[in-house]
Order: structure tokens, then C-alpha cells, then sequence
């Protein structure tokens, strides 16, 4: 069956599942208030949550976290074999992917009257993003069984796509990090983006060949061939053909993916960015994410849009030209699917 239908959601009221509170609201339920002991410590009792945020999106579903458990801490690494080198040349993806998981984890641990104080101290070294600590118990507007049943867009999204306002009212009620703007454009625009994008990505063969590689039907990792945005039997010969393209069979596989909804742009307006500075659009990115499917919407990242040379130019001009400073840290697509995806699959994290 599709996704609930979205009419008229623009102009109701936003559903608050019961029991939870904006963000900025301390928990103040005893009931809530979690039980250390010497059994269990506040690191237990966190990573006890671990599968509620495994369910945090990540860019292909490569769940790049791993987390080591310290006295009285946690820390947040990756694993350096999970990272994109031709769909995220400049490792925006991961450390969204990264501070989307964080995220995940402390709406989970707050529910469970957890309080999780978040520090960067990043080491390209040693492959750590972040170091948790405990700390004031704050609750978020979702919840943990949100976190449970959030699933990818795959697939074609129906018509009508979401409508600009429509994408402004959500970025308006996920409750976005300071700094963080969300950005939407008309068909007119966004078709010739996505198309040019999609083209150089079968078309090129490092990008192509790190793409396949996270095809892997019935796996805890990776995406489903649905997930490529291309009819059936486009995503088999993609799976099938050798490595060796000629121009007439990418532009067969790159050609422009119809029901693609609406694009979507995350953009830092902050002056300088590093990791940690995106890693906190990470958490905005989950909270839209959860904010559109409370309205039938679903989500999914784009990475080749934001690693074609000539599509990273396109999105710099677009910016300048609506006047917003910053840049493009990822682009999504949005919309209702014709069929509702499955729950993907999630591998435990490594600890």
C-alpha cells in the first residue's frame, strides 16, 4: 500500500505523539529518570538504546558508525572502510550520516530519561568524531518508536510533489540547528539538475563502481537495486553489465529517473564548516526526515548531486542566485511513494 496521502496537511496542525515535548523542554517525569547502578551504568544503559539509533539514515546505508565504550563515556568513531571516495569526495556525507546517528541516540536516550551531552573533539587520525557524555535530560518532539519505523524513499514518489511551501513548512516544524537552511526548487529546475547528475553518474566509472558495490540485496548494509531510482529492469543491467560501458548504454541507465519528487538542498550558511559543524545538519537532516513522514513524505539523499563537478557548480550559482550564503552539503529528494519502501535492513553497531 502507498504512504497515507498528505491533503491538505499544509494548513492543519502538526501531530505531537503523546507523551513527548518540543526539544527544548527538560524531562521532568521521575518515572522517567533512569537507574544506574554498579550493574548498570550510564554507558550501559545508553548503548542499550544502540538499536533505536542504528536506525538513523546514513548516505547508501553504509552505517559507517562505530562506537567504543570508555569510563564513564562514549566514544564515537567510524569505520574508515565505510566512507565514499567518489560519491563524497569531501566527506560531507559521512559526517552527516554520523551526526544524524548521534541525534537518534539522544531522542532515544532521553525517552528513556537519559540525559546525553554531545562533545567534537575530531581526529582524522584515529577516525573519532565525538565523545558522549552524560547530561541534562532535554526530550525531542519524536520519539523512539518514530526512530523504529523510519524508512528511506525508494521507488517512484506520486504526483503531485511537494509544493515549495509545502517543503518551507516542514523545515519550519522539524526544528532545524541554527545555521541550517533547507532549500526546494521547481521541476523546471530541478529536472535538468538531477538528470545531469544521474547521467555523469553511470557514465563515469569510479563513481559507478563504488555505487554497485553498495547494491547488496538482503543485506544488514547497503541499498536494495529499488533504491537506484531506475525500473527493474534497468537496475539488473546495471547490476549485470561489464565495467566497460559505451555512451549508448549510460545514457540508457542515466536517464532522468521519473517520479523523483521534489529536490531538496541542506545548506550550511555558517562562514567556515568542519566536521562537527556538519554533523549537526545530520541532526537536522533526521529531523526533517521524521517531521515529512509524519505527513506521508519520505526522503532520500542524492550523493551524486553533490559529487558531479558540474552539478556542484549548478547548486553554487542557484544558491547565489536566491542570495543565501553558504553551500550545498547534501541534496535529497522528497516525496510520496507509489508503494511504501520496506524497513531496510541495519547491522548491529559495532562496539
Amino acid at each position: 500500500m502507498g504512504a497515507a496521502p498528505r491533503a491538505g496537511w499544509l494548513s492543519s496542525s502538526i501531530h505531537t505523539p503523546s507523551g513527548s515535548t518540543e526539544r527544548s523542554t527538560p524531562s521532568t517525569n521521575p518515572r522517567r529518570a533512569p537507574i544506574l547502578s554498579a550493574v548498570t551504568s550510564w554507558v550501559d544503559a545508553v548503548l542499550a538504546v544502540e538499536p533505536a539509533a542504528r536506525r538513523a539514515p546514513s548516505v547508501l546505508n553504509t552505517q559507517p558508525v562505530v562506537l567504543h565504550r570508555k569510563d564513564g563515556r562514549i566514544a564515537v568513531h567510524w569505520d574508515e572502510a565505510r566512507p565514499l571516495r567518489y560519491l563524497d569526495p569531501g566527506r560531507d556525507q559521512l559526517w552527516l550520516s554520523l551526526g544524524a546517528f548521534i541525534e537518534a541516540l539522544v531522542i532515544a536516550a532521553a525517552e528513556a530519561g537519559l540525559g546525553v551531552r554531545a562533545e567534537y573533539p575530531v581526529d582524522l587520525a584515529r577516525h573519532r568524531f565525538a565523545v558522549l557524555y552524560p547530561g541534562p535530560t532535554v526530550r525531542s518532539r519524536f520519539t523512539t518508536r518514530e526512530l523504529l519505523d523510519r524508512v528511506t524513499g525508494t521507488g517512484r514518489f506520486a504526483d503531485p510533489p511537494p509544493s515549495l511551501a509545502e517543503v518551507d513548512h516542514l523545515a519550519e516544524q522539524a526544528g532545524l540547528p541554527s545555521g541550517m537552511r533547507v532549500i526546494a526548487w521547481e521541476r523546471a529546475t530541478s529536472n535538468p539538475l538531477a538528470e545531469r547528475a544521474h547521467r555523469w553518474l553511470f557514465a563515469t566509472a569510479e563513481p559507478r563502481r563504488e555505487l554497485r558495490s553498495w547494491v547488496r540485496p538482503g543485506q544488514d548494509d547497503g541499498i536494495e537495486p529499488a533504491a537506484l531510482g531506475l525500473p527493474a529492469w534497468r537496475a539488473a543491467l546495471f547490476r549485470t553489465v561489464p565495467d566497460a560501458l559505451d555512451d549508448s548504454t549510460a545514457d540508457l541507465l542515466g536517464g532522468h529517473p521519473r517520479g523523483i519528487g521534489t529536490l531538496v538542498a541542506l545548506v550550511d550558511t555558517a562562514p567556515t564548516h568542519d566536521p562537527a559543524r556538519v554533523g549537526s545538519l545530520g541532526g537536522g537532516w533526521l529531523r526533517l526526515t521524521l517531521q515529512g513522514i509524519r505527513h506521508g513524505l519520505r526522503l532520500q539523499p542524492l550523493p551524486h548531486l553533490t559529487a558531479c563537478p558540474d552539478t556542484v557548480e549548478r547548486l553554487a550559482t542557484l544558491l547565489d542566485n536566491a542570495d543565501l550564503s553558504g553551500r550545498v552539503a547534501c541534496v535529497l529528494r522528497l516525496g510520496t511513494p507509489e508503494r511504501e519502501p520496506p524497513l531496510s535492513r541495519r547491522r548491529p553497531t559495532p562496539i
